[in-house]
């Protein structure tokens, strides 16, 4: 019977040919009691959303008004553009947003929404009540760096080691064999066949936050017209240095910082923090006995200095009160070690992600004041290890190396995730001794040898991938499972790409964790 009423909900739903949304419906802030469900368009639409619990016939009904966000405008540069790309939308978004609330934990729901002339339908699952002992599967990654321009571009691909067996890296084969957006595309796939609870993405969401394109990309991936996985995946986002970023619109002009934030902070509603100035920035998800802290390491005061994160950001020429400092003493630290406290005084298990990673062998693994540094480092971010520790995290989430990299710091696994769908970073420490990581246990580009049989790879590389996070009740206490995946492309004897399958990486950490 519940599969009936399902098939008649969603045939309910009328499609035409030219669509109506900007964005389909994407979920955030997902809670035991509710959810947050957005959606965009360019028009001004009478929009509604009906919900039901599965193999239920009482449907909750709401009306959503459209708010017009100029903030997430076409700059004039876009709109010269516009004759060479035909998928830009009308320079207008209304964004339409629902607080679901006072629903049942660990329920799955439909919902219909309903846009003009136009409807779109989807589900998802509420969180279990915060504490409640059950499993718990999440999925992390970073640097997806959506652009259109990734649709045509092969990125660069640094040769890695190789396996004894291997008669090495064709010589011709400088480029990766995807293009940015096939690779990310791919990798939505394989996320979406786990089934994962909810989605983290650690910063670099965009190429570039203020230039709007680019978030029309990321959406087009996400909740559009290439795919939607967002639409049934709770997503919680963390910001990036990408995402402070004006890119063609301004660069690191302090008006482009703020307009570039600006941007992130409209898509983006996250639970409140202790600061309305930096509502969406940094935040805290519970999802049953899991913990996610969110946190924003865009900048560290004083300006920099090698208590800083990125050169180009400055709070005394930033236009704006919506730039939260990362160091002890600022309200997102003390935000965070009260949230710590409590998390732990809870017997929750606690992740954290950031897009800053502190330890690495990368571009941003030196200080701001050193010589050669990228102007962009992680280090200031290991402010934070004696805390983790010491409320007991069991692992960070971040990117900015475009790396797949491990390092145990005082029992905390650091990941560096950031093989979304963008750039192939690599460790540089043979060249530069002082980016030397004597925290690693693994980094791809060196240990997983490639495998190379002509112009044929058969195994290993650094790829495109996600990182699993299995949180499974074992007795008394936990088992924690994080298995790297990738998106591995299978060639024929002439290195012509035939198909994508997922494989595991050889670096799989399986831990217990006792809290009550």
């Amino acid at each position: 019977m519940k599969y009936l009423l399902f098939l008649l909900f969603l045939m309910s739903a009328i499609t035409p040919a030219e669509a109506q949304f900007r964005v389909y419906p994407y979920l955030l802030s997902p809670a035991s009691d509710g959810i947050r469900i957005n959606w965009l368009a360019d028009q001004d639409l009478a929009s509604q959303i009906k919900v039901v619990k599965k193999g239920n016939k009482d449907t909750l009904s709401f009306n959503a008004q459209g708010e017009l966000l100029v903030s997430l405008s076409y700059s004039d540069l876009e709109e010269s553009e516009r004759k060479d790309f035909p998928d830009m939308f009308q320079n207008k978004n209304y964004k339409y947003s629902i607080h679901l609330r006072e629903l049942k934990a660990k329920t799955a729901y439909y919902y219909r929404v309903q846009l003009g002339d136009e409807s779109f339908s989807s589900e998802f699952t509420t969180a279990p009540p915060t504490g409640q002992r059950q499993a718990i599967h999440f999925i992390t990654y970073a640097d997806s760096e959506t652009d259109p321009a990734g649709r045509e571009i092969y990125r660069s691909w640094s040769t890695g080691t190789q396996h004894p067996k291997s008669t090495g890296r064709p010589e011709e084969v400088k480029n990766y064999l995807l293009t940015e957006t096939e690779g990310y595309k791919a990798n939505l796939r394989f996320i979406e066949k786990e089934k994962p609870d909810f989605l983290l993405l650690s910063g670099d969401i965009v190429q570039g936050g203020g230039y709007q394109r680019a978030w029309d990309e990321f959406f087009f991936h996400n909740a559009g017209q290439f795919d939607q996985p967002l639409s049934s995946i709770p997503f919680l986002p963390a910001i990036g240095n990408w995402e402070n970023f004006g890119a063609r619109n301004g660069g690191y002009e302090p008006w482009a910082i703020a307009a570039s934030r600006a941007k992130y902070q409209a898509y983006f509603d996250a639970p409140a923090n202790n600061n309305p100035n930096y509502q969406n920035y940094y935040y805290r998800v519970d999802y049953g006995p899991v913990t996610i802290l969110t946190l924003d390491s865009s900048n560290g005061l004083p300006d920099s200095t090698d208590a800083d994160t990125n050169i180009n950001i400055n709070l005394s020429t930033y236009p704006g009160t919506d730039l939260p400092d990362i160091n002890p003493g600022s309200d997102q630290w003390n935000w965070t070690i009260a949230q710590l406290k409590d998390a732990r005084e809870k017997g929750q298990i606690i992740f954290v992600q950031f897009h800053h990673i502190p330890y690495s062998s990368g571009g941003h693994s030196l200080p701001l004041t050193a010589e050669k540094s990228s102007g962009q480092a992680g280090i200031p971010m290991r402010v934070y290890t004696p805390e983790f520790k010491k409320y007991g995290v069991i692992a960070v989430f971040c990117g900015h190396n475009e790396s797949l990299e491990h390092s145990i710091v005082d029992g905390i696994h650091f990941w560096d995730v950031g093989i979304a769908g963008d750039g192939f970073g690599y460790s540089i420490d043979d060249i530069d001794p002082r980016r030397h990581n004597p925290y690693r246990k693994f980094v791809a580009h060196r240990n997983a040898p490639e495998y190379w049989k002509g112009h044929r790879l058969k195994k290993g590389g650094k790829h495109y991938g996600y990182l699993k996070v299995d949180v499974e009740p074992k007795g008394q206490g936990w088992n924690i499972r994080m298995t790297p995946y990738h998106v591995f492309p299978k060639t024929d004897k002439k290195g012509k790409l035939v198909k994508l399958v997922k494989r595991k990486y050889e670096h799989v950490i399986e831990l217990k964790a006792s809290y009550r």
